[in-house]
């Protein structure tokens, strides 16, 4: 039999298999909510029950909130058709999500003398037998030729799935547009997700010999890829090389209910890398994750924007995906540090305990996340929207991957070449499906549109940093109490606030978080919350309760910024001297770290202050109109 048209230099008899196909797959099913069992746990809960109801449904964010029929794939150059590569709804499961370990290929590069090894602890960690963990000789280098990775990466790969009989395929006749595609489909593959180890290539260059493509539009035309995203589309053989290949997997309405399992495996695998500047980072992610899923990944979320609201400008759609991104996790309980000025953050800023980071848009790792000390907690999952952000994975300097992965991340993605914005991540989608308890790999996946196209997803592809229930994680912490702990009770108390089971006013905001063996995390939370109150005696208590944190508090940077916050408490009410004050002792006890975050210029100066915020979920409702046809994200 002739080998399918388009994806064919180096066909071998294996791509010729033409066994029936089956669709059959999963439904998704919610987690429940466990009860906990330490005593002091259940004592809290016990004496605050209201604190232990589940919190609101998630928002559903519509994916039309920015992203307008003219950002669809169909518009993005892919002809209507009956293209298999569609959106489908799965059947009755045979196999469910939770299986996703059983069904795992880890692929390192044999070349690589790191590769093995980082290979072997990630699948003694995660349990993955020894005839899953797949070795391949390829190039050392980042990028590779179309030519290297299919002689050396997918071709590889899927003789081993033959030879394992974990994959069979048939060939099937596909429209798409005016033209029909001869494709090989599999009707089964065991392997549902593949991660691939530090040594295996990034991306595959542009091949100028290779002409077909998927789209209309020249821009999409490329041909080049990143590795991961090349890979997912194992399952079928013969689309052409050009252009992205649309996701079945993307979720267009923001739903949560499609899953991996045997159904998804026959169109794509979920492909992430454990990569990073060291290898010790990559074992760092390793452990990082999965301490993150025993405990649940807690902390502050920063969301960094950069105020779009223009319906005709182009790139506003990606601070909508921010936006939603910020009511889903105020929703659900977090604090959330949002910014919408046009620059990004700025190194000056003394955030820390990080457990969430998205924003955009710089060439350069920068800001907080490159300024002593490294602000992320373990299992912290960071993504910087930029169109190169990827280009190198294994630099502590350059783009954001690697940077970010060195300073202290435990997941992140990027893009490899040019993606156009609508092509990238969209971050509502990735945000509510990690917050439904789901693996990494399915978040990002999710929330792709496009594959055969320019996305890295960097991290364990097994990583569920919020499967764990609150209640459950608290019920497993030890005698000594943590920051960790602090910020688990926190998200409860406003988890409360924002589904209305509790008042916010001074009096239960220092019955729940004014506790024995409080931290000061929990301490400068209430002052945060008591400082949105007009209540005098709640103005007092906010003060009090910064001051605990600062007598708590160990880290240089916590000092900084909860002084500032005292001191800002200050001005706003007149107390310049006060303020004047608080600036001055933090000077003196750190004067190196004083100048690194700004403490010794004029930083707050005498104003009325603003109306306080109120703490409920932030709900953007879009500007009529359709936007600008998607762009490339400009600085």
């Amino acid at each position: 039999m002739a080998a399918p048209p388009g994806r064919a230099d180096g066909t071998t008899n294996y791509e010729t298999d033409t066994s029936e196909i089956t669709n059959i797959g999963p439904s998704w099913v919610s987690q429940p909510e466990l009860q906990p069992s330490s005593q002091a746990a259940a004592t809290f809960l016990q004496m605050h029950p209201e604190l232990a109801q589940p919190s609101q449904p998630l928002p559903s964010p519509s994916l039309q909130d920015g992203i307008k029929p003219d950002n669809d794939p169909e518009q993005l150059g892919s002809p209507s058709g009956d293209l298999t590569l569609q959106p489908f709804q799965f059947s009755n499961p045979e196999g469910q999500p939770d299986d996703l370990p059983k069904h795992l290929l880890v692929v390192y590069n044999q070349n690589d003398p790191d590769s093995k090894g980082l290979a072997d602890y990630y699948a003694s960690k995660r349990n993955i037998p020894a005839e899953r963990v797949f070795g391949i000789a390829c190039p050392l280098t980042e990028e590779i030729t179309r030519s290297q990775y299919e002689l050396t990466i997918r071709q590889p790969i899927l003789a081993y799935l033959y030879q394992k009989d974990w994959i069979s395929r048939r060939s099937e006749s596909v429209h798409y547009g005016n033209r029909t595609l001869q494709l090989l489909v599999a009707n089964y593959n065991d392997i549902w997700a593949i991660v691939l180890i530090r040594g295996v290539p990034l991306k595959i260059a542009e091949d100028p010999e290779t002409e077909d493509g998927m789209e209309k539009e020249p821009e999409l035309q490329t041909n080049a890829a990143a590795v991961d995203s090349e890979l997912a589309l194992l399952p079928i053989f013969g689309l052409p090389y050009g252009g992205f290949v649309p996701n079945p997997f993307f979720d267009r309405d923001s739903t949560g209910e499609i899953r991996s399992g045997p159904e998804l495996s026959t169109k794509i695998i979920l492909v992430t890398r454990l990569d990073g500047p060291k290898p010790s980072d990559v074992r760092r992610m390793i452990d990082n994750s999965i301490w993150a899923e025993q405990n649940r990944l807690a902390g502050l979320a920063v969301i960094d924007s950069r105020g779009f609201t223009d319906v005709n400008n182009g790139y506003t759609s990606g601070d909508t995906w921010l936006r939603s991104a910020r009511a889903m996790l105020t929703n659900d309980g977090w604090s959330v540090k949002f910014d919408e000025k046009p620059e990004t953050i700025p190194a000056t800023d003394p955030c820390n305990n990080v457990a969430l980071y998205l924003g955009w848009y710089a060439d350069n790792a920068s800001g907080p996340w490159v300024t002593p000390p490294d602000r992320f907690v373990p299992g912290a999952i960071a993504y910087h929207l930029h169109s190169f952000s990827a280009s190198t994975v294994r630099s502590e300097t350059q783009n954001w991957v690697g940077p970010l992965i060195a300073h202290g991340a435990t997941a992140t993605m990027g893009t490899v070449y040019e993606p156009y914005l609508a092509l990238t991540p969209h971050l509502d989608i990735f945000t509510k499906r990690l917050l439904m308890g789901q693996t990494f790999a399915e978040a990002a996946y999710a929330s792709e549109m496009g594959l055969s196209w320019m996305v890295t997803v960097v991290g364990d592809p097994l990583y569920r940093p919020f499967a764990k229930p609150i209640e459950a994680a608290l019920a497993g912490t030890g005698a000594t109490h943590t920051s960790h702990d602090d910020w688990l009770f926190l998200q409860l108390v406003q988890r409360a606030i924002i589904a209305n089971r509790i008042t916010p006013n001074r009096a239960t905001l220092q019955r729940d978080l004014d506790v024995p063996g409080a931290g000061a995390v929990a301490y400068e939370g209430l002052g945060d919350l008591l400082e949105k109150l007009k209540d005098p005696l709640a103005i007092a208590a906010a003060e009090k309760a910064y001051k605990k944190a600062l007598a708590l508090d160990a880290q240089p940077v916590d000092q900084i910024r909860v002084g500032l916050k005292l001191a800002q408490h200050y001005i706003n009410r007149a107390q310049d001297e006060e303020a004047q004050a608080e600036l001055k002792t933090l000077r003196e006890l750190y004067p190196q770290e004083s100048q690194r975050f700004g403490v010794a210029s004029q930083l707050l100066p005498t104003a009325t202050p603003a109306p306080p915020p109120t703490l409920s979920a932030p709900q953007y409702i879009p500007p009529p109109g359709p936007p600008q046809p998607p762009q490339p994200p400009q600085p």
